[in-house]
């Protein structure tokens, strides 16, 4: 297995070998490729990684929703958390497979959990818990619970103790 030095090692090696990747094969795996250089790219050139992230995200499919997803935690990480709200509450409106509206939704109350709107993150992770508790399979019996589902009970008692034990 290969060794690296520093952070920066590692991420420009995987950038080079997702660059042949991406020269080599088509469609979907360029796209794949492109979204893998991306979020390395946030590791050696961060300003050139958000703006790949942004191009990738104006496509369709699954690598453009992984794409607005990555630059949302970007922009959080950043504490641009307006960009980073109106990107989580796009992601959970997709209503996608790659990234579930549980899991942007999540993130989503916590940035509003960051930003001081304590209220509006926890009517959120409410209604998320009150929706998987309620849920259904086709033969009528309760999904069980996804860890999305547990992280926003886990978020939702440490935000609001009260609301929580309801």
């Amino acid at each position: 297995d290969p060794v690296f030095g520093t952070e920066q090692e590692r991420a420009q090696q995987a950038i080079d070998e997702f660059q042949k990747v991406a020269a080599k094969y088509g469609e979907p795996y360029r796209s794949e490729a492109r979204y893998f250089i991306a979020t390395n790219l946030l590791v050696t050139d961060r300003a050139r990684g958000i703006g790949e992230l942004q191009s990738l995200a104006q496509t369709s499919g699954e690598t453009a929703v992984l794409a607005k997803f990555a630059l949302a935690q970007t922009k959080e990480t950043d504490h641009s958390y307006d960009e980073a709200a109106a990107l989580y509450g796009e992601i959970a409106r997709l209503n996608a497979a790659i990234v579930t509206p549980e899991s942007a939704n999540l993130r989503l109350a916590s940035v509003y959990s960051k930003q001081g709107k304590k209220k509006e993150a926890a009517d959120l992770l409410f209604n998320m818990i009150d929706t998987a508790r309620k849920a259904k399979d086709k033969d009528g019996k309760p999904q069980p619970e996804s860890s999305a589902s547990r992280e926003a009970g886990q978020l939702l008692k440490k935000i609001d103790p009260a609301r929580w034990g309801q």
